[in-house]
């Protein structure tokens, strides 16, 4: 079946059978960013933005996505929060192994667009499921919390509602 969406920014028709996962779709397209783990939807190592929030793409049969937005690692990488991620996790000492970099990294991108100042509570909850072969949940943690005050340096501190 002929499947038109927007990868990464630009708009695209790809053939997938109806039994294919977008997992194995985006592997075929060479976007090596997502990682086959689980293959459950648990380990977050094939994590995707769709339509702008993190999913597994391992759980997502290629027939759904018709006209949806996805972005892979790869793309991410031009999105300002990228480098407030990478400075975050540089300064937590976070390896980036790079199997399990789009869990890591995906996950962070939506606490820091859902949360202004997230809470240990819902970082922990955003992480759990997480399998981060190479650090542990306190320094994923402490990462993410420098990656929130970096793109809060980046943005402008806001004080009475002006930078």
């Amino acid at each position: 079946m002929k499947i038109p969406l927007t990868l990464n920014n630009k708009k695209t028709v790809f053939t997938a059978e109806t039994t294919d996962t977008l997992l194995s779709v985006l592997r075929r397209l060479n976007l090596y960013s997502v990682k086959c783990g689980c293959e459950k939807g648990i380990c977050g190592n094939c994590m995707i933005l769709l339509d702008g929030e993190p999913v597994p793409s391992c759980t997502i049969p290629a027939g759904i996505i018709r006209d949806r937005k996805i972005m892979t690692l790869e793309y991410f990488k031009t999105d300002p929060c990228y480098q407030d991620i990478v400075q975050g996790f540089n300064q937590a000492g976070i390896h980036m192994c790079g199997y399990c970099n789009a869990g890591k990294i995906l996950t962070t991108y939506s606490i820091l667009k859902k949360y202004y100042r997230p809470s240990l509570e819902e970082i922990h909850s955003a992480i759990k499921d997480l399998d981060c072969c190479c650090t542990d949940y306190a320094t994923l943690t402490n990462g993410i919390l420098y990656a929130v005050a970096a793109k809060h340096t980046r943005e402008g501190k806001k004080q009475n509602g002006k930078k």
